[in-house]
C-alpha cells in the first residue's frame, strides 16, 4: 500500500500541470480546487486530510502551489522563457 506522500506525489504527476498549458496563472480560488480534489480523492484510498498534512509537513494548499511554482519554472526554462 502507498504512503500518503506517495499517493499525493503520484496525483500530483497526474492531475496538476504547469499554468502554460492553460495560459494564465492560476490564482488562490483554482489552487484550492486543485486541493479539494486532491482531499477527495485521498479520502477515497483510505487516507485523511490530517494523514496527508503530517506526511507533507504543511498545508495541502502549500504543497499544490510549490509544485505548480516548480512545473512553471521547468517549463519556462524549457520554452527560453527562464531569467
Amino acid at each position: 500500500m502507498a504512503t500518503a506522500r506517495e499517493f499525493v506525489e503520484f496525483w500530483l504527476l497526474n492531475s496538476v500541470y504547469p499554468d502554460e498549458q492553460l495560459s494564465v496563472r492560476r490564482g488562490r480560488a483554482a489552487i484550492q480546487q486543485l486541493a479539494d480534489n486532491l482531499i477527495r480523492a485521498a479520502e477515497g484510498e483510505g487516507f485523511t486530510r490530517t494523514q496527508i498534512e503530517l506526511e507533507l509537513g504543511g498545508s495541502i494548499y502549500s504543497h499544490i502551489r510549490h509544485s505548480i511554482a516548480q512545473q512553471n519554472a521547468a517549463e519556462d526554462l524549457r520554452l527560453g522563457k527562464g531569467g
